[in-house]
């Protein structure tokens, strides 16, 4: 083995996470989103696949199971090696719990001794399945510990807060947004605003009528930020949006991390809506879209 080889592996602290469910309960639509920030087409996994990922001094090496049946069986070898198992289900299609409740336990003697976290996704979908009645169909309650979380690995609802859960059960610290968001904005071309999501209705009144007049004012200039009371307003353009994030004034602020979220914020909304290239806008759409993906940044 070579030193720097030899030297990497004793430095860097790795943790293993495996990822199982059925198939298309969308396992490798989640990574990929973690990724890409964005959702992308896949084809099915054949096997496994593994993805790495360095997140504050940590490598993740996830792992991702391929969910047709010709391929269950390689899931407790990985399982058993690994430091946290998430399961995904599909909680739109409830015709296959109970083929997903068979397959997860299977896996029980794993789960009494590495934390589960169950991943609820297509929380885009209705009529989607409640948590308690997926705690209900897959029999959690019989584990000694389990988490269910809702996400939307096409959307983004919910992937941020997911994440946060994984990383705590893989490390035992706490992974914190280091930027406070809050409120976000998007704005169509003409400068008009199209949806706002807020965690403490900030987005009212005057600060709402302050941003949306400076964007309308000053939408050919290079914005940039603009500080409004105890806020901080950043903003970044796209090539059909633009949008503005609301953060504290009192928060230690890095304005390219704040403009790195909300273009990738905008890039998601480009990607998902390609009708916007020809300027066939729906703003329930976009209203619907950022309103999911809002959970990432609030």
């Amino acid at each position: 083995m070579a030193v720097k080889s030899l030297l990497r592996r004793i430095f860097t602290k790795e943790k293993k996470l495996v990822i199982c469910g059925l198939d298309s309960a969308g396992k490798t639509t989640m990574v990929s989103f973690l990724q890409n920030g964005t959702f992308m087409e896949h084809t099915p996994t054949m096997g496994k696949e593994m993805t790495t990922m360095e997140v504050q001094g940590i490598r993740i090496n996830l792992m991702d199971m391929g969910g047709q049946k010709d391929f269950r069986d390689l899931w407790i070898g990985e399982a058993n090696s690994a430091e946290c198992v998430i399961f995904m289900i599909d909680a739109y299609a409830r015709e296959r719990f109970s083929e997903a409740r068979d397959e997860l336990w299977k896996l029980s003697n794993v789960f009494k001794k590495k934390p589960l976290i169950v991943l609820a996704n297509k929380y885009d979908l209705q009529p989607v399945a409640q948590i308690s009645e997926i705690i209900e169909i897959l029999d959690l309650k019989r584990l000694p510990s389990f988490e269910v979380l809702p996400v939307s690995c096409k959307t983004g609802y919910g992937i941020v807060r997911a994440f946060m859960k994984i990383y705590y059960k893989l490390t035992g610290k706490q992974l914190t947004k280091r930027l406070s968001v809050k409120g976000v904005t998007v704005f169509d071309k003409a400068g008009i605003p199209l949806t706002s999501s807020s965690n403490q209705d900030i987005l009212q009144g005057g600060l709402f009528s302050a941003i949306s007049s400076f964007v309308q004012e000053s939408f050919n200039s290079e914005l940039n930020q603009l500080k409004i009371g105890n806020h901080v307003i950043v903003f970044k353009r796209s090539q059909n949006l633009l949008g503005s994030l609301v953060l504290n004034n009192a928060d230690n602020i890095d304005p390219k991390e704040a403009e790195e979220g909300l273009n990738e914020l905008l890039c998601h909304l480009e990607h998902m809506c390609p009708e916007l290239g020809s300027d066939q806008l729906e703003p329930q759409k976009i209203e619907f879209l950022l309103s999911q993906y809002a959970s990432n940044l609030l």
